[in-house]
Order: structure tokens, then sequence, then C-alpha cells
């Protein structure tokens, strides 16, 4: 997972979407289902593939689901505010200390056009850390 694009809310988009996939995998792998797996159902239709082979793979695949939730703990249980995607949304969950200023950052309508182009380019101008220096350190 590198490039210049990616962020901690993409990062936990990234192993997120994965850890689910290896979920899927598993499951389909269950239930004799090799959608996911042309070559794997190409082997199953010529009598290549037995029951032991199916459950050595969902075997692994559940070994490699646990240890990225292990691994990644505190990716899977990071919680990312409403407000960090969407800075305009409402504010009933922020932090006190920061509600005033996400109320000026709110009302500020040079910021508002701004913002329509993503929310990873919004966080990084100069501007919002030095007129509202409370979000720079989050």
């Amino acid at each position: 997972m590198q490039g210049s694009e990616l962020d901690l809310i993409m990062t936990r988009s990234v192993i997120l979407s994965f850890a689910s996939k290896l979920a899927l995998f598993k499951r389909s792998f269950g239930h004799r289902e090799f959608y996911q797996f042309p070559s794997v159902a190409a082997l199953r239709e010529n009598g290549a593939v037995h029951d032991d082979d199916i459950q050595v793979h969902c075997d692994h695949l559940d070994v490699l689901q646990k240890d990225m939730q292990e691994r990644f703990q505190d990716i899977f249980t990071m919680k990312i505010p409403n407000w960090v995607i969407d800075p305009f949304s409402n504010i009933d969950e922020i932090e006190m200390e920061l509600e005033e200023e996400l109320i000026e950052l709110q009302t500020n309508e040079e910021l508002k056009p701004k913002f329509k182009n993503e929310y990873h380019s919004f966080w990084l101008q100069h501007q919002i850390a030095d007129l509202y220096p409370g979000y720079g350190q989050w």
C-alpha cells in the first residue's frame, strides 16, 4: 500500500476491503463456489479438486484473515469522525475544543468550493492549518 494519494482513511478502506474479501473467498470456497477463482473452477471440472484441498485453502484463508485482524487491529478499530470526511456536515460528534473552529470553517465561503474537489486535498491546504490550527493537529 503505497502511493502519493494514500492517507490513513484510504489505508483503512483498503485493509477493511481486503479482509472482507478474504472472508468472502473462504465462504465461497467452503460452498464449493469458485467464481473468484476461474483456474480452480476449471480444475474442479476436470475432477482435480478434492475436498481435502478445499479444506486446506479454507483454513489458509482463515489464518490470513485472523493474521490481518491481529496485525491491523488499530486500523480495524479506528473511528473516523464524519467531519473529517465532510467538514461541512453535522457537528454533533465533534470534540468541544474543535467545535468553534469547525463552525468558522463551515461558514468560510472561500473554502466550500475547494472542498468539492476531495477531502484529501482539502485538509492538506496550508490555509486550513493557518486559519484553524486545531484541525492541523488532527
